[in-house]
């Protein structure tokens, strides 16, 4: 079962901490540095690299007590699902928590799928320091666990202050800490946001009409919120998404590290040309030739998908001035999961979570039919994480697949 699952695990016997974390098991994928592990994101690009230190959020598992058994196969670069295994590692009992590259919202995708909880913690709120992937403006790093629990201890561990990150958002790591260690009243009132229009973005809804219904009826307020272009934050994520990946690769030039073509070349330029052609899988591949077509040939796209983003971000945070919470379901479909390899089929898998990427936002996708997904305000995670435990147990209430 572990060789199937696990792409390499750690035999080492050094003493670990104690701490939040102490006898807690955690996998981690090869896009996340740990010194001495190899770290090649699943690409060719960084074959045979080995982390020649720990990111910043693995110092601080460490420091907690945490140990880390292994690597879990990942999709290239961290782009979609395809020949994932951490979500298999949770649902057969290996590890307790599994650590993730999230940029479209493959963390939550996964966990519903399997049925644990899977987490996307507020940008800026977990160093992306050792981190390898593609989208720098919408990435973090995931968490898969059985427990809300074990998420939030895990999230406490591994946030705070990266002076090698500048995506680091001080006030609301403070603002995040303070709820963790001070919650609030957890009967409060809750009212869940409806986004309208959502249901034309599923193919089916009768579900999640149920689901909606179970939890009015346990007393949680219901309103419908209008989150304008929220049709579009495929469009935008794909397109945003795209040019930045075009651009972050270009670190992989199989001159420092990574795959170098064994052809015969010429010079330096057809070598590096040839290497780069051999290094990237056809999704990844397609992501950056639409990246470098936006970023030189239609640029004005790029920034009109820009200004959708912002918009995008000024409504949600007008929305919460009503609701505690945005309800969507994890995926439009329901069904088994899908593992497309092209963009088209990767966008309209991803389509309902990729809003959270977008926005920053943290987003968490509770077990159940329809497994479902809320976003929280941006570094509100505690709250998000409390609210969900009470949400869960009403949705799991009598519900069967």
């Amino acid at each position: 079962m572990e060789d199937r699952i696990f792409t390499h695990i750690d035999d080492s016997t050094q003493p670990r901490a104690k701490g939040l974390l102490a006898d807690t098991t955690v996998a981690i994928e090869p896009s996340i540095c740990v010194k001495d592990w190899p770290t090649q994101a699943q690409s060719l690009a960084l074959e045979n690299y080995v982390a020649l230190e720990d990111a910043t959020l693995i110092k601080h598992l460490r420091n907690a007590g945490a140990n880390l058994k292994g690597r879990t196969a990942m999709a290239e670069l961290g782009l979609g699902l395809e020949n994932d295994t951490g979500a298999a590692a949770i649902a057969n009992g290996l590890v307790d928590v599994v650590l993730k590259t999230d940029t479209t919202g493959e963390a939550r995708m996964a966990a519903a799928d399997s049925g644990c909880f899977g987490f996307k913690p507020s940008y800026g709120l977990i160093s992306r320091s050792g981190m390898i992937g593609l989208v720098p403006s919408m990435e973090t790093c995931g968490i898969l666990a059985n427990s809300l629990d074990m998420i939030s201890k895990t999230v406490q561990t591994m946030a705070g202050i990266d002076q090698g990150d500048a995506s680091m958002d001080e006030p609301g790591i403070e603002k995040a800490m303070y709820g963790f260690s001070h919650p609030k009243d957890k009967d409060r009132p809750i009212t869940l946001g409806l986004i309208k229009g959502c249901r034309h973005e599923m193919d089916t809804t009768d579900d999640m009409e149920t689901a909606i219904d179970r939890l009015a009826r346990s007393g949680l307020g219901i309103k419908k919120v209008e989150i304008k272009d929220f049709s579009l934050a495929p469009v935008v994520h794909n397109l945003i998404g795209s040019v930045e990946a075009s651009s972050s690769a270009g670190r992989f030039d199989s001159v420092r590290y990574g795959h170098r073509t064994s052809a015969l070349t010429k010079n330096w330029n057809e070598m590096y040309i040839k290497s780069r052609k051999e290094s990237f899988a056809p999704l990844v591949k397609a992501y950056l030739f639409q990246g470098g077509y936006f970023q030189y040939h239609n640029y004005n796209a790029f920034l009109d998908a820009c200004r959708t983003r912002a918009r995008l971000i000024q409504n949600l945070e007008q929305s919460f001035k009503t609701v505690d919470l945005i309800l969507l379901p994890v995926s439009k479909s329901f069904a088994s999961l899908n593992r497309p390899d092209t963009l088209s089929g990767l966008y309209d898998t991803f389509s309902l979570t990729v809003l959270a990427n977008l926005t920053g936002n943290p987003a968490i996708s509770i077990p159940g039919f329809p497994a479902l997904q809320l976003i929280g305000k941006r570094f509100d995670d505690p709250g998000l994480l409390a609210l969900a435990a009470r949400i869960s147990d009403i949705h799991t209430k009598g519900n069967t697949p």
